[in-house]
């Protein structure tokens, strides 16, 4: 069995614990005042505008993604509107409605497609 050991120091001969905290330690360099990088708290708010702006473009991509998919899976097939059961309870329910959803808006998706970029390319061939 291994017996705890009292009064044993690890600061060495420093009568002030103080001037143990505030001393520099074994790696550290002079602090220079010009070259010191500021703190978080320090720092400018412009990078925070940045990473929203960001954000905000990336989700804005993802759901342009999704509405083309969706339009592609109803174009294609691979996406139909499911009857739903009266008599089903709730979450029964839940998947078939999200699947009506999905198509309705794929649906508008081919519709916006049609009605736009689809005219664009049939002139073109």
């Amino acid at each position: 069995m291994i017996n705890s050991v009292s009064n044993l120091s690890f600061r060495g001969d420093v009568a002030n614990t103080q001037d143990l905290i505030s001393s520099p330690g074994q790696f550290a360099s002079p602090a220079q005042v010009g070259q010191m990088p500021s703190d978080s708290f320090e720092m400018e708010g412009s990078e925070k505008k940045k990473s929203g702006a960001k954000g905000l473009l990336g989700t804005l991509a993802v759901a342009l993604g999704a509405f083309a998919g969706l339009g592609y899976a109803v174009k294609k097939g691979h996406l139909e509107k499911v009857d739903i059961n009266s008599a089903d309870g709730f979450l029964k329910k839940l998947w078939p409605q999200t699947k009506n959803l999905a198509c309705t808006v794929g649906e508008y998706a081919v519709k916006v497609w049609d009605s736009t970029i689809g005219k664009l390319v049939s002139k073109k061939s």
